[in-house]
């Protein structure tokens, strides 16, 4: 994933220093690079929002609603988001001997036989994203200059999800165990988003509506993402 981000930002930054030099392309692509919080979090779950983020990579279309600078803008695109949790924690899964799955939060030394001390815990979650925008542009059709704003919805279809444990052992080897699970997530989720910028620069906020869990631990049944942050602009 960080290999593929450092790509993506020098192709973006290349895009950006060439923009003038190539024709304008339909559409535009837009990244957005924000923060996460939880609203009613599962038992023994604190999450450190800083190092919790989203990287949203979607390309959009508008499609002009009249000559007063509204469009109607759908997108499609990627939704890449991770949870720190802190007082090392992780969510595992297990099913029952009569074959019933649950979803549970658990302390890592519980999780990892052989760990010292304990680093970054993260759960990651990866969707493909569908978001539908009413913006309005004061340049009118000159969607890349000018103030914008948008209000409208996203949904989305979760593709991944894992948890993420740093963690010394006792032979004091750095250790990283990535676990690719079913979380009992949600597979659809959805929620309303919204934007306001100037030109290729736009800030951003997404609340889901929907619950992040189908099969929720403890505590996390109406659990609910919020997350702040930048939109930039690449073409």
């Amino acid at each position: 994933m960080k290999k593929f981000l450092i790509a993506f930002t020098g192709l973006f930054l290349m895009t950006l220093s060439v923009k003038a030099q190539r024709p304008d392309l339909p559409g535009a692509l837009i990244v957005d690079i924000g923060i996460n919080n939880w609203g009613n979090a599962p038992d023994n779950v604190n999450l450190n929002s800083i190092q919790s983020k989203t990287v949203g990579i979607t390309y959009f279309y508008d499609i002009p609603l009249g000559n007063r600078g509204f469009t109607f803008t759908p997108g499609i695109g990627l939704g890449l988001e991770k949870y720190s949790l802190e007082d090392n924690f992780t969510l595992t899964s297990s099913i029952s001997n009569s074959g019933v799955k649950s979803i549970s939060t658990a302390a890592i030394n519980n999780v990892v036989d052989d760990g010292f001390s304990f680093g970054k815990s993260k759960v990651a979650m990866n969707y493909v994203d569908v978001p539908l925008e009413l913006r309005w542009y004061a340049s009118g059709n000159r969607y890349n200059t000018g103030f914008r704003a948008a209000i409208g919805a996203k949904v989305g279809v979760l593709y991944s999800s894992f948890t993420k444990i740093r963690f010394e052992d006792t032979a004091g080897d750095e250790n990283l165990i990535k676990n690719r699970q079913d979380l009992g997530l949600n597979r659809f989720r959805y929620g309303i988003q919204g934007r306001i910028g100037f030109g290729g620069f736009s800030l951003f906020g997404f609340y889901e509506l929907s619950d992040k869990w189908d099969t929720a631990p403890a505590g996390g049944t109406t659990t609910q993402t919020l997350t702040f942050g930048i939109s930039l602009t690449g073409f």
